[in-house]
């Protein structure tokens, strides 16, 4: 009993110090962190301070123009995020596909297409312009991913003009996407065979870059009629963005940017399909 006793006085004796140990560490750590937070306080009040200085010496028209570019570079990152969101869930699907028909080296050739493509996109989110030869690049890669749904059936084509520099003119990021998704979806659609997107980039005027999209689909009006007659309709909502990041690329610029369409018919008035016309000044 006396052992026990004392086992018991020892180990209570232990825990009592250990204890006080420990009240020990969290006072000191109580104390620094107190510390810490003081010090942080007098740091944000100095800059504050440091701030207001600042901003006094700014004009109203230059704040409101910093506040406008920022609300400008928010708008554009919610812009870059409304693709189309039915596209990636269709392009996985078209991928899984191959997987279920065994064939795996056509699948893991789209998914690596598919991979590089979601990868641009979420980089064009951070920027408000990217170079010509990137924006080509991931046109390349997303005509690749919807050609799967149309059995590889488009025969889509670049074309550049020897004139323009790739590198060195700045667009914004997804500029041609909406376009191209138009000419895939209502003038191609519906089309039987011999579908074809041509992409023509060229200079014809020294302070501009002109961007045709041409495709040999059903044309506008058939096109609107067949959409009319769907219970479902697809809402595209990507031109409409496109123009609000057009005109913030080109504000503080004395040139404007122009779009333009054109039916395609021949001499009898059936349609040939349709042509746009995306001009856009170089900053």
């Amino acid at each position: 009993m006396i052992g026990i006793c004392l086992e018991a006085l020892v180990i209570s004796v232990g825990l009592g110090y250990k204890y006080h140990i420990y009240r020990q560490e969290r006072d000191d750590y109580n104390t620094l962190l107190i510390e810490e937070l003081q010090k942080n306080e007098k740091l944000k009040d100095q800059l504050n301070e440091k701030l207001s200085e600042k901003v006094e010496h700014y004009k109203l028209s230059e704040i409101e123009a910093l506040y406008e570019k920022q609300i400008n570079e928010l708008k554009l990152t919610s812009l870059l995020s409304q693709m189309n969101p039915h596209f990636i869930f269709n392009a996985l699907n078209s991928i899984k596909l191959y997987i279920i028909n065994n064939e795996s080296k056509l699948a893991a050739r789209y998914l690596n297409k598919f991979s590089k493509l979601i990868r641009k996109i979420l980089e064009a989110s951070n920027t408000k312009e990217i170079s010509l030869q990137e924006e080509l690049e991931t046109m390349d890669l997303y005509m690749t991913i919807e050609n799967i749904r149309f059995s590889n059936e488009i025969d889509f084509q670049i074309k550049v003009d020897e004139k323009v520099s790739l590198e060195t003119i700045k667009v914004p990021p997804l500029l041609l996407q909406p376009f191209l998704e138009n000419a895939l979806w209502h003038g191609l659609s519906s089309k039987k065979k011999d579908k074809k997107i041509v992409l023509s980039i060229d200079k014809k005027e020294m302070n501009f870059i002109q961007f045709t999209i041409e495709d040999n689909g059903i044309g506008r009006e058939s096109s609107a009629r067949i959409k009319s007659e769907k219970s479902i309709n697809r809402k595209s909502i990507g031109i409409a963005l496109t123009k609000d990041r057009l005109t913030n690329f080109v504000k503080g610029s004395q040139k404007n940017y122009s779009i333009n369409y054109t039916d395609l018919k021949d001499e009898n008035e059936n349609p040939l399909g349709t042509k746009v016309v995306v001009k856009i000044p170089l900053l």
